[in-house]
């Protein structure tokens, strides 16, 4: 199905169609120029891996595979539009929010690539890592200056992985 038939349906009948029916791409769009700024920063910093962007239904890393998921409503206006409709916000629809969640996500993908969780080194910094998913809910201490803040609700807090993650973001942020 083609942008042109399915970007002037009514919400109803867009949210009846599946992801893999709208043809999306990322290039060409407006995140694309974004996600080469990630490229160009990782490059900046002496880093030659660059992982690989996908469409993908919210953003993640799926385990153990070193490649970010961009969600699926960031490739088209209607799509922002309606994610906005529907969930009051659009997560990284500025360029700024963009660019934080890539960051953040690009860490997981190096961690994956290269298995720095295996690392004993890794392991004394960040914490244990295991197969266990970041949990849904956990107690923060906001005034804590054991973790670097990136994401919002002290995220670096919730996991070794996010720590790592948070850390290596505020390490890549250019300035």
């Amino acid at each position: 199905m083609e942008a042109i038939d399915w970007a002037n349906l009514s919400d109803e009948e867009l949210l009846e169609k599946r992801i893999s029916q709208l043809g999306l791409k990322l290039d060409g769009t407006e995140v694309q120029p974004l996600i080469q700024q990630l490229h160009d920063e990782l490059s900046q910093k002496g880093l030659v891996f660059h992982p690989p962007c996908h469409i993908g239904d919210e953003w993640f890393v799926p385990v153990g595979i070193p490649a970010i998921f961009i969600p699926f409503f960031l490739a088209h206006d209607r799509l922002r539009k309606l994610e906005r409709k529907m969930m009051l916000e659009v997560e990284g629809e500025t360029p700024e929010w963009f660019m934080r969640l890539m960051r953040h996500e690009a860490a997981h993908a190096y961690a994956y690539a290269y298995q720095l969780y295996k690392k004993k080194k890794w392991q004394r910094t960040f914490g244990l890592s295991s197969t266990d998913e970041t949990p849904e809910f956990y107690r923060p201490r906001p005034y804590s200056r054991s973790y670097v803040v990136h994401l919002d609700d002290w995220y670096a807090q919730s996991h070794p992985d996010e720590d790592f993650a948070e850390t290596f973001a505020v390490w890549l942020t250019p300035g």
